[in-house]
């Protein structure tokens, strides 16, 4: 498994190195990464959003789309993963919902060796139409106390799948709703950050995470993108940009 630490790069440029990555591999790549500022991703299906656009400029808050399906995330004070892997591997022959457990386990046990009580949620039929993804935990995610702490989403296609999502450290429920219009009391009810129950680094959390990983899917190699793999991935970046309608 291959393992690339990216921090404080732009959303659009988040986005489409997560999908340059998915097709390129060939072995397991696990990628963490932060964003260079408070940044809300829309899932694809998500691009006729009614968003408080002026509130987001004023307080300097992006948008991009994300290559992935699911609901708005404000990734703001947290860790984002991505693991891509290549559609030969076991797991990625393994049904969705299969796949996402085993995703889910690797989080959660790390979560729970540094000391987090969390659970991962069984599966069950969405009924919230919240356009906020932390607004109800989704089948096999993890929760603290009920409140969702991790949002996933996965993309598949014929090379790979992609999965990635936000680990929150500290979270902006204010900001968050703000931005899609929706009730500050609800996120608030319903989303928590790492922060609340403990003192964590990312770079802590990162490295527990990691270890974790590497008990499915193989020991970690620390990789760099290499220039021409930035470039792809400059050239696409667009694609992911949001277009106010």
């Amino acid at each position: 498994m291959k393992v690339i630490k990216t921090w404080n790069m732009p959303g659009k440029l988040n986005m489409a190195l997560d999908v340059i990555l998915a097709e390129i591999c060939k072995e397991p790549i696990l990628r963490f990464y932060t964003w260079a500022k408070p940044t809300l991703s829309l899932g694809k299906h998500q691009k006729r959003i009614n968003l408080d656009t002026e509130f987001m400029r004023e307080k300097n808050i992006d948008c991009v789309v994300r290559p992935t399906g699911g609901r708005a995330v404000l990734h703001w004070d947290e860790l984002t993963y991505a693991l891509v892997l290549p559609i030969d591997h076991p797991i990625a022959r393994s049904s969705i919902l299969e796949s996402y457990l085993k995703i889910s386990g690797c989080i959660a046990k790390a979560l729970y060796e540094l000391g987090f009580k969390v659970h991962i949620e069984p599966v069950k039929r969405l009924k919230e139409n919240s356009a906020a993804c932390f607004a109800t935990p989704s089948s096999y995610e993890i929760t603290i106390d009920g409140k969702k702490i991790v949002g996933s989403a996965q993309r598949r296609n014929e090379k790979s799948i992609l999965q990635h999502g936000s680990i929150v450290l500290r979270q902006h429920t204010e900001e968050y709703a703000k931005c899609l219009k929706v009730n500050q009391q609800d996120l608030e009810n319903k989303l928590a950050g790492l922060l609340e129950y403990r003192e964590i680094s990312i770079e802590e959390l990162t490295e527990t995470l990691q270890k974790q990983f590497e008990i499915t899917f193989g020991k970690a190699e620390t990789f760099t993108p290499d220039q021409k793999t930035i470039e792809l991935a400059l050239k696409r970046e667009e694609e992911f940009a949001w277009l106010e309608s």
